[in-house]
């Protein structure tokens, strides 16, 4: 613990007149004098270890949170209140001893810290300089936007932070123990010129400061781009126009958010289906294309020389020159989880011609970003090509599907329940869509669907049908109008239901009739739906930035080398200034990464940041137990031996039994025998798998995503993940297996429908705990009732 010294206390009561005046405390000096002789610098007598969580002390547990808007005027004189709240922080403390600062540094730093930044912040009127150095434009920014007191503080303590680092970095170190106490503590000017020890913190500062985004691509910034922006609602012609453009280009890159677009421009390219304008007089010219395809888990390289490429936006290279770019989805620049991959595409893109194609709300947002970036920018408006309708009233019940509908469902367990009750009541096949199929059998389902001749004449489908899949859809069911996100049931948003919605009548995709309709399975729903439809979108307000792996690696290499990746990442996320209409795009509470980061502390310490970040961004849904248990034997693997083998990676998940059983059902399947394509030959098939509640097929979609992460690792990190011919090959052996699966399902007699999906799994767990007597349970009626919940609504409307 620190005490103050006779010369400080001086100090303290000649400033606190000015300080009593700016915080409006009348009476307040023997108090004030009291709290600054105790200590205003307490600190816990043992440092915590740097591994253990973010610290609060019981300084930060009393301090006082202030309302979330503060006025521009106030903002210089809440300084020194946040100064004095700052300095005594745990928190602070441990971020500077991940820096690399000693005790006696971060002690004698923040004493000095503390007197120089009272002194520079006392007079309510700031210089021009000494705006620059507290980056009050940034501070007086932040606090304006601030819906939160916290938000405030934060912003309050980046800011401080940052003239804490650029101060420091021109220090000398604290006197040797024997040197006599200074007379005074009065402030070292920053452009000192003797050595300090501190010098790194200024480096670290600079990769702090993400204010100017456009400055992060100087390249691109020395070009003159245009950007045309397509916008309208779906189904309007914004992304054709915008391919023939790219089609009639020298070279181009196409980038969208799915795999399925990527593989679908890719097709149209090299098949040359994206028809080009043919000018009058001059011979008709070829519409083939030559290009590759680039994605996380896939490449196809037609030409190492094609001049074309098709690709997901997170595999963009900004230092690769094109001629033309096409962006689809540019409204997903505010997505909290990906949409820095979107503004890393607008801002860095080295093209001539840059079309943009997504929603109206989208188009305030990319103004701005083009306001700083220097960039012209044309907007394009367009209306719907087929007309759309809300229905009169709802379908009412399941009998009244025809076919050419989707019905719609959000979660697993209601698409399965729907699909049997559809096929038993009416009939008809169900060709299925959900974002845990692989994206091959989802393109499959849509072929089978779209094909008159299939016999798959309805669509049961999740919100994955809003985007990536051309369907010819005549009217979309939703069956509910609220989704689960993991805590409860929430509505779907305006954007949602309209983008769902909008896939009925595409135009193009129907010979009669193409106006869509939508509707919904329970008539209460109504009055949500047509709300929704004829709601208007409230405009996007911030893109989201990342850091960049390199400015990771760098920010590891200034930093002690026993420091662990999780402190590198929390310490930028936690420090990093972003000025509006950015936020850095911080996953500090997403459970995927808490895990994910959980993993790579495990098995990853002392590895080189830019493979603690390949690991963290492996595509994993970690909330699946047997994902987990892939990524732990991935980082196992990847640390200790010099090579990752594939089966390597399965040990300890049921995953790779679930893929071979399936293959050899499906063997003897295939072997002509008698009857064997009956339906009761197909039941039996689909009963010998024994998998009533589709445990298989979810082992099967994990293996899948598992081999998908297994090859987008191969390509980062070629030398260790060197079974990549392997796990293609393995790849198609479960997609032929879920193809197969569903297959069954489809052409087998449908069995009884169950009211509560989650009634029968309680009921075969009670069965299971018979244990070895073989006796019998009787269930109790709170175990037969269904519970209300998320998905007893679609077997009341059955």
């Amino acid at each position: 613990m620190f005490h103050i010294q006779k010369p400080l206390r001086r100090i303290c009561v000649a400033r606190a007149p000015t300080l009593l005046q700016s915080h409006s405390v009348p009476n307040a000096l023997p108090k004030y004098l009291a709290q600054r002789s105790r200590s205003t610098l307490q600190r816990p007598t043992q440092r915590p270890d740097r591994a253990s969580p973010a610290l609060r002390s019981d300084h930060s547990a009393r301090r006082t949170i202030h309302p979330p808007h503060v006025k521009r005027a106030d903002i210089s004189q809440r300084i020194p209140h946040y100064v004095e709240s700052w300095v005594k922080s745990a928190d602070v403390q441990r971020k500077l001893a991940i820096m690399g600062l000693t005790d006696e540094d971060i002690d004698w730093l923040l004493l000095r810290f503390r007197d120089v930044a009272l002194d520079e912040t006392s007079s309510p009127d700031f210089s021009t300089a000494l705006r620059e150095k507290w980056a009050l434009d940034f501070l007086e920014d932040q606090c304006h936007l601030a819906s939160t007191g916290r938000e405030t503080e934060a912003a309050f303590n980046r800011t401080i932070l940052s003239r804490f680092l650029s101060w420091a970095s021109t220090q000398p170190g604290p006197p040797a123990k024997d040197s006599p106490p200074p007379s005074s503590l009065t402030a070292a000017p920053d452009n000192i010129t003797t050595f300090s020890p501190y010098y790194n913190l200024a480096t670290i500062r600079h990769l702090f400061d993400l204010q100017d985004a456009p400055a992060l691509y100087p390249k691109t910034r020395r070009m003159k781009r245009k950007v045309i922006l397509h916008v309208g609602p779906t189904n309007s012609g914004k992304t054709y126009n915008a391919l023939v453009a790219l089609a009639n280009a020298h070279s181009g890159v196409y980038a969208g958010p799915l795999r399925l677009l990527a593989h679908e421009i890719f097709d149209r390219l090299n098949k040359g289906l994206i028809v080009l304008p043919q000018v009058p007089g001059e011979p008709a010219q070829s519409s083939v294309r030559i290009c590759n395809l680039v994605t996380g888990e896939e490449q196809r390289i037609v030409d190492p020389e094609a001049p074309f490429a098709s690709m997901t936006v997170e595999m963009l290279n900004p230092n690769v020159p094109y001629d033309v770019a096409v962006l689809d989805e540019v409204q997903m620049i505010a997505d909290p989880e990906r949409g820095a991959a979107w503004t890393k595409a607008i801002l860095g893109l080295r093209v001539k011609e840059l079309h943009l194609c997504g929603e109206e709300r989208a188009v305030g947002l990319v103004k701005s970003l083009l306001e700083d970036s220097g960039d012209e920018l044309v907007v394009h408006r367009y209306e719907r090509l087929t007309a759309l309708t809300v229905s009169s009233k709802s379908l009412q019940s399941l009998r009244n599907v025809k076919p050419g509908d989707c019905v719609v469902a959000f979660s697993r367990q209601d698409l399965f329940t729907l699909k049997y009750a559809i096929e038993k009541k009416t009939g008809l096949r169900c060709a299925m869509a959900y974002g845990g199929l692989p994206p091959e059998i989802r393109a499959e389902q849509a072929q089978l669907f779209n094909d008159p001749d299939s016999g798959y004449d309805v669509m049961v489908a999740s919100d994955a049908v809003g985007m990536g899949l051309n369907l010819k859809i005549k009217r979309i069911v939703f069956s509910t109008l609220t989704k689960w996100d993991g805590r409860r049931d929430t509505p779907l948003t305006v954007s949602a239901t309209k983008q769902i919605g909008g896939r009925a009548g595409r135009f193009g995709l129907h010979e009669e009739d193409s106006t869509g309709l939508v509707t919904t399975l329970r008539e209460h729903d109504m009055n949500a739906l047509r709300k929704a439809m004829a709601g208007t979108i409230p405009p996007l307000t911030y893109a989201y930035l990342e850091p960049s792996p390199e400015a990771m690696a760098e920010l590891a290499t200034l930093l002690p080398p026993t420091t662990r990746f999780e402190d590198v990442y929390n310490l930028y996320q936690s420090s990093a200034m972003v000025r509006a209409p950015y936020r850095l795009q911080s996953l500090k509470y997403s459970k995927t990464v808490k895990r994910a980061m959980e993993i790579v502390n495990e098995h990853y310490e002392g590895m080189p940041t830019w493979e603690c970040m390949n690991m963290l961004r492996v595509p994993f849904n970690y909330s699946n137990h047997a994902l987990r248990d892939v990524a732990r034997n991935m980082a196992h693997a990847h640390t200790k031996k010099a090579s990752v083998p594939l089966k390597d990676i399965f040990e300890g998940t049921p995953l790779l039994k679930a893929l071979e059983y399936v293959t050899e059902v499906r063997q003897k399947a295939l072997k002509p025998q008698p009857d064997s394509n009956t339906p009761a030959k197909r039941k039996k098939m689909l009963q010998q798998l024994g998998d009533e509640e589709h445990t298989l097929l979810r082992n099967l979609e994990t293996c899948h995503k598992a081999l998908t992460g297994y090859l987008w690792m191969s390509y980062r990190v070629p030398a260790a993940f060197s079974d990549r011919v392997e796990a293609s090959d393995m790849k198609e052996q479960v997609e032929r297996g879920i193809d197969f699966y569903l297959t069954l399902l489809a052409e087998s007699q449908a069995p009884e429908v169950v009211d509560n999906y989650a009634t029968r799994r309680r009921a075969i767990r009670a069965i299971r705990k018979t244990g070895s007597n073989g006796g019998a349970v009787e269930l109790s009626q709170a175990e037969t009732t269904p519970r209300k919940g998320s998905h007893t609504h679609v077997a009341q409307s059955i």
